[in-house]
């Protein structure tokens, strides 16, 4: 048979001899891919995706399911900027806070207990003004309060914004819709930084800057009662210190045209002024008597019982309320801060109690509420609220009673405002109430068991105090510390530490 003659070479054929010739030509063994046309790459992806589903075909009859791998989306990157990382979430974080909705907000808006209308004594509580003065309305409307007082301004620095005029607004506005007399039953507190009394010009110009202030804030406000402490002697005699307060007094009311400033009795602690009721006499004895209609006295149950006057034994407090009127004038009384006391009488010590678990008991409060002089006058309770936080079914705290890391400190006491109101409802209800009577008794009985502990404890240390305070006097005035003894002279010893 005749040799066939060769087929002519394809054109791959021709350009891969032709591609092996350059690389040659360049010094290289390594072939390089044959250049083809598109439609020459379309018929080759064809085929070699036929022969790799046929491939994946056999492989699926023993090859294990293999997890998809998710596709990686590409992140623009910004000029000068890197990719934001998206961190995912510890399992062990604490849940975020979320904002309250409107409906958890009028939960908490709803009141604990409804106002009693048509009484004589006007009781509240001393209630919380954040976010705006008119709010202490709504505050004090769902404790069941038909008397509040406030802080005008944050109590504890002296620079704070002025008042807004859409706050002063929404608190009249609030008063008349809700049946609040500023005038009469709101008594605002003052700072506890200011202290009239002061001896030190500057200071005492910075403490009469911020009284000043909070006065014409009560007469923007249409609140005519304002209650300060009257302050300290700074170690000074109690004469100068009490001129000073009356200069100070007299002054703010002739820069003012309507508000009372109404000065607290206090416990008679240190050289604070105001224990003793014949302080409040001689200051009033240095103010011109024009002004006299413009200072109030404010009576406050545990620091008067502190200061050593009985009120719970109704001997005892009409025994307070003749020497009040005597040295003062019972017209000077304006109004009541109403407090139990921890600690017993003339301890000096200011520990309010809930109402009827103190020293003074549920009879001194009876007492109060059943005084015709009281009436029409704000009485305000300052008892306190924090209470242990509540846990719930499952045992556990709230995130925001909870101590925090790194602290050993236990769970933060959750303030509980249902206290006052239940307080307020326990006072109403002793008007006209028969103190001999089984469910005063009853009342009387189980309150005083609920502080029990606490009296005990107070009153140990009570006594300790005094049993130190009096060997401290058998000994006589020692000497001072470093200072030789006769003996040390003698023998030319060294100061003793």
């Amino acid at each position: 048979m005749c040799c066939q003659s060769p087929e002519p070479p394809t054109r791959e054929e021709a350009e891969s001899k032709t591609a092996h010739k350059r690389n040659l030509s360049n010094g290289t063994s390594e072939q390089s891919p044959a250049r083809r046309s598109k439609r020459q790459k379309s018929t080759i992806n064809l085929k070699e995706q036929s022969d790799s589903q046929a491939e994946e075909s056999e492989a699926e009859t023993f090859a294990p399911a293999v997890e998809e791998e998710k596709p990686v989306k590409p992140v623009a990157k910004a000029a000068g900027k890197k990719a934001p990382v998206k961190k995912e979430p510890k399992e062990d974080a604490p849940p975020k806070k979320t904002r309250k909705t409107k409906k958890d907000q009028e939960a908490e808006a709803m009141p604990l207990a409804p106002r009693t209308k048509g009484l004589r004594m006007f009781v509240g509580a001393h209630v919380s003004a954040a976010k705006g003065v008119f709010n202490s309305i709504h505050n004090s409307e769902q404790i069941g309060g038909n008397a509040f007082a406030l802080f005008l301004k944050s109590q504890r620095k002296w620079d704070n914004p002025a008042l807004q005029d859409e706050h002063r607004d929404q608190f009249h506005k609030l008063c008349a819709e809700k049946g609040y007399d500023a005038s009469k039953h709101v008594l605002p507190h003052g700072s506890y930084l200011v202290n009239l009394a002061q001896s030190d010009k500057a200071k005492a110009k910075q403490a009469y800057t911020s009284f000043l202030d909070d006065l014409r804030r009560c007469e923007a406000l249409g609140i005519k009662l304002y209650n300060f402490h009257p302050g300290s002697t700074n170690q000074t005699p109690l004469p100068e210190a009490l001129s000073r307060l009356a200069e100070m007094l007299t002054q703010a009311i002739t820069e003012t045209k309507t508000v009372i400033p109404v000065l607290e009795t206090m416990c008679g602690h240190g050289n604070t002024i105001g224990g003793a009721l014949s302080e409040f006499r001689d200051l009033l004895a240095l103010i011109p008597a024009e002004h006299h209609a413009r200072i109030g006295i404010c009576v406050d149950t545990c620091h008067s019982f502190a200061a050593g006057y009985d009120l719970a034994s109704p001997s005892g407090f009409k025994a307070f309320l003749s020497e009040f009127d005597e040295l003062i004038g019972i017209k000077f009384l304006r109004a009541l801060h109403l407090n139990d006391s921890k600690a017993p009488r003339g301890s000096k010590r200011d520990l309010h109690a809930n109402i009827g678990t103190g020293f003074l008991g549920l009879r001194a409060f009876h007492n109060v509420m059943n005084e015709p002089r009281f009436e029409d006058l704000p009485m305000v309770l300052e008892t306190p609220i924090d209470r242990a936080p509540v846990k719930d079914e499952e045992g556990s705290e709230s995130e925001s009673a909870k101590p925090k890391k790194g602290k050993k400190t236990a769970a933060a006491n959750v303030a509980d405002p249902g206290v006052w109101a239940r307080e307020i409802k326990l006072l109403e209800s002793l008007i006209g109430m028969d103190p001999e009577g089984d469910e005063f008794k009853a009342l009387e009985t189980k309150l005083s068991e609920e502080g029990r502990a606490e009296r005990e404890r107070l009153q140990d240390q009570h006594e300790r105090k005094i049993e130190a305070d009096e060997k401290k006097k058998a000994k006589g005035p020692g000497k001072a510390k470093g200072q030789k003894s006769l003996m040390d002279m003698m023998k030319g010893g060294a100061k003793k530490d």
